[in-house]
């Protein structure tokens, strides 16, 4: 019995030290599990507090291991380029600058902030932690740009433009150098709204900064909304031309104040004078000058009407004092004004708007190239100085400026033979000495005389010395007259025929 109670206690010791070296083995267990417990969090919590990047980080391609975001935010800041930014305005660069100026500058709190959460990230779970320890983590950070309002608002402005700001232009009446008035174009304006182009250009900026393309340089043209200035009013340039047409119309005009046209009629003249003129003239919008030729004419034919003389019938004071009528028709002697030359000729001196002095356009000479005239006052186209042959009386008179240059007996042609001098008014046609006189006889024979003074007038009629009478005037003419010719002593020929000039008139009347 004794012994069974030892082996029981025996049994029972055993059962107790097994006891307490499993209680010890399981506190120790307990212990070490307690221990790597708080080791595992210590180290977990030592990790989510960390300030620097894990190994095997990159930002933006560089590697940022062991780095703070403040340190990451300084590199990045120093690579960040300070990008430009231009305003274009057709075709020209109005407005440029750097990001600075335009109120741009990198915001370095915003990405560290940013580099913060990144960092935190990284430690926010255990097990993302640890891959990323394994197989490290490329970020990719763009900078953020923080904004100067007031640095924006006082350098984008049309102020700053290098193009001018101008005000639309409506059309305008301008006066040239020269005088003359022209209408010039409208011109559109390139006034700008100062608040809407700040909208545009930020508007711009901002995106191309959230597109991350602003390192290239951000470029925009301005859009028609900005501008303020109207479309010039076109509507005037009607009105504004009839007033410039009316001004050069009265400035063209102006200058015919003092027009005139005096014609000359030896020391008597006949004035054309600018009031005339001015009902003469229209004015095209472009100033140029049309002169009405129905007046033109109308005028030159009342002045013919007054002052020609040839081919018009005429009353001529003999030297005994009688009025010897002559037709038209007998009246070669004389001035004819030229009417289409004359009519040319007056256009031409109005057109050039100064006062013209001159004689009018004659038909100068005849057929044969000799003259028709010699001189005139007035209307009086002899003016003193003429031959008059009275075939009635036998006798010449030859008066010079109004003197009496020489009077003779004379004889003329011989009426019985159908010789009869010519009655009329003729222009001395030339003077030849000597000459050689030809023609025919009644007879039909052929005759040449030899005279020392010839001076023709009339289809070979004319003024002659000759000696190979011995007597002159009383009814010679009747029986022994000429060919038709004056014949003249030599004395008295001679004399004529040295004071006398071609185109003097010959008055040959009965």
């Amino acid at each position: 019995m004794q012994n069974n109670r030892d082996t029981d206690k025996i049994k029972n010791k055993k059962k107790i030290g097994a006891g307490h070296i499993a209680l010890i083995i399981g506190l120790a267990l307990l212990a070490a599990a307690l221990i790597g417990a708080l080791a595992f969090q210590n180290y977990w919590n030592k990790e989510k507090e960390r300030e620097t990047f894990l190994d095997g980080t990159t930002i933006n391609g560089s590697d940022v291991s062991g780095k703070t975001p403040e340190e990451v935010t300084e590199a990045l800041a120093e690579q960040c380029k300070d990008f430009s930014v231009e305003i274009d305005e057709n075709g020209t660069a109005v407005l440029t600058g750097t990001a600075s100026q335009f109120g741009y500058t990198p915001d370095t709190q915003a990405l560290s902030e940013k580099l913060q959460d990144a960092l935190k990230a990284q430690t926010s779970d255990f097990a993302r932690m640890m891959q990323l320890k394994r197989t490290g983590e490329s970020l990719t950070e763009t900078m953020s740009w923080a904004f100067d309002e007031s640095t924006f608002d006082s350098f984008v402005q049309s102020a700053n433009f290098s193009v001018p700001r101008t005000a639309t232009q409506d059309p305008e009446l301008t006066q040239s150098d020269d005088g003359t008035y022209t209408v010039t174009d409208g011109s559109k304006g390139n006034e700008v709204d100062d608040t809407a182009l700040q909208s545009f250009v930020k508007e711009q900026i901002d995106q191309a900064v959230a597109n991350g393309t602003e390192e290239s340089g951000v470029t925009m043209t301005l859009p028609d909304s900005v501008y303020t200035s109207a479309d010039p009013d076109e509507s005037l340039k009607t009105s504004l031309q009839q007033e410039a047409d009316e001004k050069n119309k009265a400035a063209v005009l102006d200058k015919y104040q003092n027009m005139s046209v005096t014609y000359e009629f030896g020391t008597q003249t006949e004035v054309l004078d600018a009031n005339t003129i001015m009902g003469w003239l229209s004015v095209a919008d472009d100033g140029s000058i049309t002169v009405d030729q129905d007046a033109v004419s109308s005028y030159v034919s009342d002045l013919a009407s007054k002052y020609n003389t040839r081919y018009i019938a005429r009353t001529f004071t003999a030297t005994d004092g009688e009025e010897i009528s002559f037709s038209a028709g007998s009246v070669e002697y004389g001035y004819t004004i030229d009417q289409d030359a004359e009519c040319k000729q007056l256009t031409a001196d109005i057109e050039t708007d100064e006062p013209v002095s001159r004689e009018p356009e004659y038909i100068q000479t005849n057929d044969y190239g000799n003259p028709l005239y010699l001189g005139r006052e007035g209307t009086d186209d002899l003016n003193g100085t003429y031959v008059e042959v009275d075939i009635s009386s036998q006798h010449i008179w030859f008066y010079k400026n109004g003197t009496l240059v020489v009077d003779s007996d004379c004889v003329t042609g011989d009426a019985s033979k159908g010789f009869d001098t010519e009655i009329g008014i003729f222009p001395l046609a030339y003077k030849e000495s000597p000459s050689v006189l030809t023609g025919q006889n009644a007879n039909g024979n052929d005759y040449e005389t030899k005279v020392s003074f010839w001076m023709p007038f009339f289809e070979g009629e004319g003024l002659h010395d000759a000696t190979w009478r011995s007597a002159f005037g009383g009814d010679i003419y009747k029986t022994n007259g000429s060919h038709g010719c004056v014949n003249l002593p030599y004395d008295t020929a001679e004399k004529i025929y040295d004071n006398i000039d071609a185109g003097t008139a010959i008055v040959i009347h009965e």
